[in-house]
């Protein structure tokens, strides 16, 4: 259903893909070479703190419909990592269902994407994963991942200057404070932006109060990214049954 609901947009625009849950986490039978992403144990990725969250969401299919289905560039690991440029965009997409860890295979893929980037040609460098590091969801276990997603990657983003942060994955949209790193705001960091609300049916959990969120909505909608120059970024939340535009902010930077 979701493909034939598509259908008017990809024969037109780029689909790239970030994979999720529902799309590769899996107990069992992934091992002796079924894991298209190169995983060798049996149920993939499944560390300990997020024991109950990595578990089968994709029903068995291990990410293989994922892989056979979509090509994305060939500048990572297939359909599970990898980086793209349009116009003066960098965008380096991860696999929020696999190891993030330092010395990890896709760590130090990433590390070695990050210190590639050319900012005279791509200024912005947007990073993209299915799970988010940032949400005020009240669900503990998901808070343990994004703890631990932050943990790995912050310090590379923090480090490299990475504008926006992209994930999906909670069935609600939120927008965090800009310059956001070790959940302080305007302190060098990128702006996190989760957008959930497209697929399965929206998740009214109650919101925890902290002091790096910005903006929430719960309503179906999609998100529109525009680019006007070098240093400044529109980012809109727009309403899928009319059109509104929910939420928008601007992301400015000084060039070196």
């Amino acid at each position: 259903a979701w493909f034939d609901s598509i259908t008017n947009l990809t024969p037109r625009i780029p689909l790239m893909i970030a994979v999720g849950d529902t799309e590769y986490d899996h107990k069992s039978g992934g091992g002796n070479g079924k894991d298209p992403s190169g995983v060798t144990t049996d149920g993939g990725y499944t560390p300990s703190w997020g024991h109950s969250v990595f578990a089968s969401a994709s029903g068995g299919e291990c990410g293989v419909p994922t892989a056979r289905r979509f090509t994305m560039p060939s500048t990572g690991n297939g359909v599970f990592w990898y980086s793209y440029t349009y116009g003066t965009v960098r965008t380096i997409v991860l696999s929020s269902e696999h190891d993030l860890s330092a010395g990890s295979d896709q760590h130090r893929w990433f590390l070695h994407e990050l210190r590639s980037v050319d900012r005279d040609r791509t200024p912005w460098v947007i990073v993209e994963s299915h799970r988010p590091l940032y949400h005020s969801q009240m669900r503990s276990e998901e808070l343990e991942v994004a703890i631990a997603m932050r943990y790995e990657l912050e310090p590379l983003m923090y480090d490299f200057g990475v504008d926006l942060y992209l994930s999906g994955h909670a069935k609600t949209y939120l927008r965090t404070c800009g310059g956001l790193y070790r959940s302080k705001c305007s302190v060098g960091g990128p702006v996190h932006i989760a957008v959930g609300t497209m697929g399965a049916r929206l998740n009214p959990d109650p919101m925890y109060k902290n002091s790096w969120t910005d903006s929430t909505a719960e309503e179906r909608g999609y998100g529109r990214l525009t680019i006007h120059n070098a240093t400044a970024l529109h980012w809109e939340f727009v309403a899928n049954i009319d059109g509104r535009t929910l939420d928008n902010v601007w992301i400015y930077k000084e060039m070196d």
